[in-house]
C-alpha cells in the first residue's frame, strides 16, 4: 500500500544512519515551510515520530500474515497447545537467520496463557521499534534538528499523516463505484445507502479521516479505488460488511484487507451520528486482525 519504515536490512550501507538522519531534515523542512511531501509511513513510525507507544496491531501496515499469528495467539489457549513459543524471536538477515531474545536468556523461558500478552508486546516492538531503532533515532534525530517535538506532539498519528502529505482529493463516485459489499450487505441495503448519504455529508478533512481509519492510509491510489491493495501488495478494494448491531456500538476496521464492519444500524440518524463517533475516536476502532 505504499506506506514505509525503515528497513532493518539497511545496515548493508555503512552510512545509512546518516541517510535517515538526511530523510528526517527533508521531512522537518518541509513541515517548517509548510510544503507537502508525497510520502505516507506506516502508522507505528507516525507515532514514533510523537512518541505515541504502539500497539501490536500497528503491524497491520508492517506484515499483515505475522499479525494474523498473532491474533490466533489472541483467541486461544496456549496452554492447551504445543507450540513451543519461548520469548525470543527468528530474524533474516541477508539469508541468514538468528535468534534474538526478546528478554534475558528468553530463548529458554517459554510464553504460556499467563504470559503471552508480554510476548505479543515486545515481539510486536521487536518488528515496530527495538528492530529499527538505530534507523528510527536517526530520523528523529534529522527531523527534530528543525522541529521540536513539543511543537507536533498536539497531533495524533492521523493528524500528523495529514500535516506532512496534505488532504487528497477523494472522488466520492469512484468510491461508491468501487466498493465491495459482503455479509448482509448490497448496493440496495437500507445501510449501505445511509452510509453513501452520511459520507457525502462530511468534510472534506473527515472523508480523508475515514478513509485512514478504514485502509490505514489517507492515499488514494493511482487509477483510483479500483487499484487500492492490501499490505502484501495484493488487490484489495474497499470493502463492507455487516454485522450485529447491539445499543451504542460502533463501525470497526481491519486495515489488513481495507475492510469495514458496519453494524446493522436502525436508522440513517443513528448510522450518521456513529459513523461521525468513529471517525473523532480514529485508531480506537481498529480490531487486531
Amino acid at each position: 500500500d505504499n506506506t514505509y519504515q525503515p528497513n532493518p536490512q539497511s545496515t548493508i550501507n555503512a552510512d545509512h544512519l546518516s541517510y535517515f538522519n538526511f530523510a528526517g531534515r527533508i521531512v522537518g523542512l518541509a513541515l517548517f515551510h509548510g510544503e507537502l511531501l508525497d510520502v505516507h509511513f506506516t502508522r507505528s513510525f507516525y507515532k514514533h515520530i510523537l512518541g505515541i507507544p504502539i500497539q501490536p496491531n500497528d503491524l497491520a501496515a508492517v506484515d499483515a500474515d505475522y499479525l494474523k499469528n498473532l491474533n490466533w495467539i489472541i483467541e486461544n489457549n496456549i496452554d492447551e497447545i504445543d507450540l513451543n513459543l519461548t520469548f525470543s524471536a527468528e530474524i533474516e538477515n541477508f539469508g541468514s537467520r538468528q535468534i534474538v531474545d526478546l528478554i534475558p536468556d528468553g530463548r529458554n523461558k517459554p510464553v504460556n496463557e499467563s504470559n503471552k500478552q508480554l510476548y505479543l508486546q515486545l515481539v510486536s516492538e521487536l518488528k515496530m521499534t527495538t528492530g529499527i531503532k538505530a534507523q528510527i533515532d536517526s530520523f528523529l534525530e534529522g527531523l527534530f534538528w528543525l522541529i521540536p517535538q513539543t511543537y507536533i506532539s498536539i497531533f495524533n498519528e492521523f493528524e500528523l499523516e495529514l500535516l506532512i502529505s496534505g488532504l487528497p482529493d477523494v472522488d466520492l463516485d469512484d468510491w461508491e463505484k468501487s466498493t465491495v459489499y459482503i455479509g448482509d450487505y448490497n448496493a440496495s441495503s437500507n445501510q449501505i445507502k445511509w452510509f453513501w448519504q452520511a459520507v457525502r455529508q462530511l468534510t472534506r478533512e473527515q472523508r480523508v479521516l475515514l478513509l485512514q481509519f478504514v485502509t490505514g492510509s489517507a492515499r488514494v491510489p493511482f487509477g483510483g479505488f479500483e487499484q487500492l491493495r492490501g499490505v502484501e501488495g495484493i488487490p484489495q478494494q474497499f470493502t463492507i460488511t455487516s454485522i450485529p448491531y447491539t445499543t451504542n456500538c460502533l463501525p470497526t476496521a481491519s486495515t489488513c484487507f481495507n475492510l469495514l464492519k458496519l453494524p446493522l444500524y436502525e436508522s440513517a440518524e443513528q448510522l450518521k451520528e456513529r459513523l461521525e463517533v468513529t471517525i473523532q475516536c480514529g485508531s480506537a476502532g481498529f480490531t487486531f486482525l
